[in-house]
């Protein structure tokens, strides 16, 4: 399921870790080997995708790459 949203996801890791990238939400998402963000960086969202496994991401880049919810805080901005 995606869902139109806006605001910004801050990422929950410490600064000296990344945390790779997918380019999908979907089930048959592949990891994006050298596409990663830094631990501690937010980023603009504007879609939050949900797998049929369960899984949620949010796109973080305008070529479709997606960050894992699990690692990022979800902070509105639609106001």
């Amino acid at each position: 399921m995606l869902e139109n949203v806006h605001g910004i996801v801050k990422v929950n890791q410490d600064a000296r870790y990344v945390v790779f990238l997918f380019d999908t939400y979907e089930v048959n998402r592949k990891m994006l080997q050298d596409k990663y963000v830094k631990g501690e960086s937010a980023w603009y969202t504007d879609a939050k995708g949900t797998g049929d496994d369960g899984k949620v991401f949010y796109r973080i880049a305008e070529d479709g790459e997606w960050i894992e919810a699990e690692y990022v805080t979800y902070v509105d901005t639609d106001e």
